[in-house]
């Protein structure tokens, strides 16, 4: 079986109301699960504007605070039509000021859905484990950095 390794590049966005409560974005994928913004780059992108591109084409963001350079790694694997893809992906984490409440509509057909979510309900909602752990690791950045 063929073996096929990809990188991708995402953001983990987060939104902090008045009351200092934070949120988090989620975008729901087109075959269902649930998950941070991300995607493969374009030719001559650098990691940072692949992940600000995906996350605009699918939140319709495009603005975030990427002052603390801080990033995540998810790895996992999947068979498609034959085809082992070994996957990594690296997040970018970063503060939004704003949150928009629907996925652009040139781009439901991929990202069908978005929720902006407290941590509590984003660890229900999020579909894989290993997103579930970048999210758990995000959580603990941010206790680190006094943010939470």
């Amino acid at each position: 079986m063929e073996n096929i390794k990809e990188k991708s590049f995402g953001v983990i966005p987060v939104f902090r109301d008045k009351e200092n409560n934070l949120f988090f974005c989620l975008v729901q994928h087109a075959e269902g699960h649930w998950g941070f913004p991300k995607g493969h780059p374009e030719p001559g992108e650098s990691e940072k504007e692949t992940a600000a591109r995906e996350l605009e084409e699918e939140t319709g963001i495009d603005m975030i605070d990427f002052s603390s350079n801080k990033s995540f790694i998810e790895e996992y694997a999947f068979e498609q039509d034959g085809i082992i893809h070994d996957k990594s992906v690296k997040y970018f984490f970063g503060f939004v000021s704003s949150v928009v409440s629907a996925t652009p509509d040139n781009f439901k057909k991929e990202i069908p859905e978005l929720k902006w979510v407290t941590y509590e309900d984003a660890k229900k909602l999020i579909t894989f484990p290993e997103a579930k752990r970048i999210l758990e690791e995000v959580f603990e950045y941010l206790k680190e950095l006094g943010k939470t």
